[in-house]
């Protein structure tokens, strides 16, 4: 029998992790004063002191004194300007999610300063800043955006970045918003929207809004974007940004379905199928799921199926039922695989392999 061993000293080892926590405690509370009297002596424009303390914290790793030590380097602050020397800083920093020493270290790349020039680095690490509601990176990234460099040139992106920044107080950003609407057509403005939806809706590079997204959403779909005609029925359908009303819901769904929005197609086939938000009509759910399905949605695939092995608004066909259930298998529907193996069991060998063979064909000319 194996007896159960103890660690020896458990009062011991105890002692030593409460002791291990008051250490790093003290460690963590000596970094933070460091780095308040180094702020304290920049202030008062006491260069050397804030250089000294602030080096003391940034060789400890603390992110912010490595990105104030790199920006004192730059502005030859109670030391030689040194570009190396703060691209050196910026980057420790930077590899810590440090938002501002991301964008100081774009800078860097997209000017030349210390490093090799290179606006694909510093579209990079703009879009790293940038993602985390920094105003100044956007501003940044806009410009490349709408410049060209080290991105596609696109003056939507552009627009879209902007808009962000000025919505994180940016001010540079409100001056130079009118001026990229100027050269913009409808249509892209309306895609900007629709891009600006989203970022609100998910809570990308700003605070999350979702009513804000759905105005956005219904600015575009006003005007027949259909993207953001599928996003604003998503908003009804969800009731987010808006009160939940399928009426509406189907209304935009149909609209985006009308224009070839795949997702659209199978949204409003179900509601079809279902009568939520219109009056039920299957053969219009089966018209929706064929559309969807022959654009690739495995949603619209597995129902497709199921409506033809039940005959469903259209009429039943096991073969054809299991050629749609086998292409939702294949393109990762799960309930397909279960189906399938029902409808097999209800057909004979000689229909499988037809059905098998339709599903062949079919997936090797769409390539879907």
């Amino acid at each position: 029998m194996h007896q159960i061993r103890l660690s020896p000293f458990p009062a011991l080892m105890a002692l030593r992790v409460v002791i291990v926590a008051i250490c790093a405690s003290a460690c963590l509370l000596a970094l933070a004063g460091d780095l308040e009297e180094a702020d304290i002596a920049y202030a008062r424009k006491d260069y050397s002191q804030a250089i000294a303390l602030y080096r003391k914290a940034a060789a400890q790793g603390e992110p912010i004194a490595q990105f104030k030590l790199g920006g004192m380097y730059t502005r030859s602050e109670g030391t030689p300007q040194n570009h190396r020397e703060a691209v050196s800083w910026f980057t420790q920093s930077a590899a810590k999610g440090y938002a501002p020493a991301q964008n100081s270290l774009g800078v860097r790349y997209e000017k030349g300063q210390g490093v090799i020039q290179n606006s694909t680095r510093a579209a990079v690490l703009y879009r790293e800043a940038a993602e985390q509601r920094f105003g100044l990176a956007q501003v940044n990234l806009s410009d490349l955006y709408a410049k060209g460099m080290g991105v596609t040139n696109d003056i939507v992106l552009a627009h879209v970045w902007s808009s962000l920044a000025t919505v994180n107080g940016e001010g540079r950003a409100t001056r130079k918003r009118p001026a990229l609407e100027r050269a913009m057509t409808p249509l892209q403005l309306t895609e900007a929207s629709t891009h600006l939806g989203t970022m609100f809706a998910r809570g990308r590079g700003v605070a999350q809004d979702v009513k804000r997204a759905a105005r956005y959403f219904r600015t575009a779909a006003t005007q027949g974007y259909v993207v953001a005609q599928y996003e604003l029925a998503e908003c009804y359908d969800k009731g987010s940004g808006e009160t939940q009303d399928y009426k509406q819901a189907a209304a935009w769904y149909e609209k985006a379905a009308a224009q070839g929005h795949a997702r659209a197609q199978a949204s409003v086939a179900y509601m079809y199928e279902t009568g939520q938000g219109v009056v039920q009509d299957t053969k219009r759910a089966a018209h929706w799921n064929l559309q969807a399905a022959l654009q690739g949605d495995a949603i619209a695939q597995y129902n497709l199926g199921a409506m033809r092995e039940s005959g469903r608004g259209v009429a039943q066909d096991h073969v054809e039922a299991l050629k749609w259930l086998n292409i939702a298998e294949v393109n990762g529907s799960k309930q397909a695989t279960d189906s399938r193996r029902l409808v097999e069991s209800l057909m004979t060998p000689e229909q499988i392999a037809e059905a098998h063979k339709r599903a062949s064909d079919w997936m090797k000319k769409n390539a879907r």
